[in-house]
């Protein structure tokens, strides 16, 4: 290849310097997507949140890296595929990574080291963890306008752990042992909300309440006037976190896991919907019914009954 093609954007500078790129030699790195990762952190500021949510007691006297240029340098090798701490050993010294982080790639100092970088990752307690999840929240607030209603999906995604790592527990339907962390995930933009690392176990109905309450409360500092509606499968319709939504002017859709009380309920409906089904050609159908289900302590004067919605299909296979 011997043409050159221009860039179809320019890079910013660093401390004044023209930023150039070429394939000249020299000290090279093999990680050429941190030069976009730089400029989204620029324009959307996650990284230097997380660092302002976590305080900083070390010496200012004695510190060679401030907070954000850790969480930087953190976060820009997870994203390069670089997961472990020890991995930095060699990135510090990366110009590519140096330049992310805001340091000249040659005559710039090195990085932190694996061992600085592992104190970063233990030093938080629980309620600066939880200050982190928030500062997650606040920047889809910012970023995403909310309109006059809202969907948030709730769910959790299995994560299998290797060794000893705290919070890891073994769970029989994926038959070993790792995390469960739960994600929200905004429905219409698909941007992802907040990720909260957890047991792999399914989660309570308190755990639930309090993961809805803290976030909608949070949002709602962004979106005054939106209408929020969470929306999650069996594992969380929990009577507290419904409890909470219709306490508190949010709406949530949560699937149920069946049982003979709610099997009885469409048993007529699921018989014609089998019937038009051996008649159609089609390979599946699908009908929607709705019902008074008043199974669930609720005040009557104040709500009335629940409402629940139900999804019946015929499917051959």
């Amino acid at each position: 290849m011997t043409d050159d093609i221009a860039l179809p954007f320019d890079l910013p500078s660093v401390h004044r310097k023209k930023l150039t790129v070429d394939f000249e030699g020299g000290h090279q790195s093999s990680d050429g997507g941190l030069l976009l990762l730089r400029l989204a952190e620029r324009r959307l500021g996650v990284c230097r949140r997380l660092a302002q949510a976590m305080p900083d007691r070390r010496d200012p006297n004695r510190t060679q890296h401030d907070m954000f240029e850790l969480v930087m340098a953190r976060t820009a090798a997870i994203a390069c595929g670089h997961k472990d701490a020890i991995d930095l050993d060699r990135l510090r010294h990366d110009p590519l990574l140096k330049l992310a982080v805001g340091r000249c790639p040659q005559s710039g100092a090195a990085l932190a080291s694996q061992s600085t970088i592992s104190r970063l990752e233990n030093a938080p307690s629980k309620t600066q963890a939880a200050r982190l999840t928030a500062a997650l929240v606040d920047q889809f607030g910012r970023t995403v306008l909310g309109g006059k209603l809202e969907v948030l999906d709730i769910d959790d995604t299995f994560c299998a752990a290797h060794g000893g790592q705290q919070l890891a527990l073994w769970n029989a339907h994926y038959d070993e042992r790792g995390f469960a962390a739960m994600h929200i995930y905004h429905v219409t933009s698909g941007t992802p909300v907040a990720a909260i690392l957890r047991p792999a176990r399914t989660p309570k109905g308190t755990e639930v309440a309090t993961v809805i309450r803290h976030v909608t409360k949070r949002l709602r500092r962004h979106w005054r006037k939106t209408r929020i509606v969470w929306r999650g499968d069996s594992h969380y319709g929990r009577a507290e976190a419904m409890d909470w939504a219709e306490n508190n002017d949010a709406d949530y859709i949560f699937g149920l896991a069946g049982n003979a009380a709610l099997d009885a309920l469409v048993a007529d409906i699921a018989t014609h919907l089998r019937f038009h089904h051996a008649l159609s050609r089609k390979p599946k159908l699908r009908t929607f019914a709705s019902f008074m289900l008043s199974g669930r302590k609720l005040e009557p004067a104040a709500q009335g009954d629940g409402t629940a919605g139900m999804l019946v299909a015929a499917d051959p296979r």
